[in-house]
């Protein structure tokens, strides 16, 4: 395990460990993007941002350890909790998970090893210290926007937020290390964003985030017929838990149809609660 966590940055290029991910999350018929989406939904970090921050991470030693057992000896234990208390950057944690039986039913029963207040506060400053993320708003996006897209794209790019503007949304603005990121959001339809704009000019409608709510089947129906059939892009058939994402060049010659349908899905949907 401490070769591991000492050597991984030799072991595994930040190209492998997305090949990794990208095959487990074809296995859940997700591609990666809706895959971390999933996971950190209220992360906007791009997926190249995301697994440059992993391959740092493990350079700098900022990793989590996990032993994993149905016993493990006393003297692992005591182990686990010295290095714990004495990294500050790593994190070293046991998990033990005895079995039982009762009536013919097999009960696990895990138990947690190694965090303790004292180990948490540790790893509380160093993680305050350190900073990883990035916090955008309007003047940095459309400036690197800027530097990253020519002059047609930025333009598209600057519409869909004006429109967004237009039609009163609340603006999350993203963490990304690298690219920045705004995420329009209606309080009176739902506290989630309704679609992710990047400054790399990626648009990404969040339609996964609907998922369990039941009340907003009849919204995630209409924003995946009308980016089909207005919009003419690719929607997968199981929509109902991904999210759509289509770079710029994808969608930047019919930004006059995606403000049509912006402007059709506020009036339905978004604004209907205010009124």
């Amino acid at each position: 395990m401490l070769e591991y966590a000492a050597n991984g940055h030799y072991y595994w290029s930040k190209e492998e460990i997305r090949g990794y991910a990208g095959q487990s999350a074809k296995t859940n018929g997700l591609s990666l993007d809706e895959e971390l989406k999933r996971l950190q939904p209220e992360k906007t970090e791009t997926v190249d941002d995301f697994f440059q921050h992993v391959q740092e991470n493990l350079r700098e030693g900022q990793v989590r350890l996990i032993f994993f057992m149905e016993e493990s000896p006393p003297e692992l234990k005591s182990l686990v909790d010295f290095l714990n208390k004495q990294m500050e950057r790593a994190e070293v944690l046991l998990v033990e998970a005895r079995q039982h039986e009762y009536d013919g039913n097999k009960i696990v029963a895990p138990t947690l090893f190694g965090y303790t207040e004292e180990a948490r506060q540790v790893k509380r400053v160093i993680s305050v210290q350190k900073g990883q993320n990035r916090q955008w708003d309007k003047e940095s996006f459309f400036v690197d926007a800027s530097n990253r897209l020519n002059k047609v794209q930025y333009g598209a790019v600057k519409k869909v937020f004006d429109k967004s503007q237009e039609l009163d949304c609340e603006f999350n603005w993203g963490t990304g290390k690298r690219s920045g990121s705004f995420n329009p959001k209606w309080s009176g339809f739902s506290k989630l964003a309704i679609y992710t704009v990047w400054s790399d000019g990626s648009i990404m409608f969040n339609l996964g985030s609907f998922k369990n709510d039941s009340k907003k089947s009849e919204f995630v129906q209409f924003v995946a017929s009308e980016l089909q059939n207005r919009l003419n892009l690719n929607v997968p058939e199981d929509f109902q838990r991904r999210w759509p994402n289509y770079k710029i060049d994808k969608w930047c010659e019919k930004v006059d149809l995606l403000l049509e349908l912006l402007e059709v899905m506020s009036q339905r949907f978004l604004l209907k609660t205010k009124r």
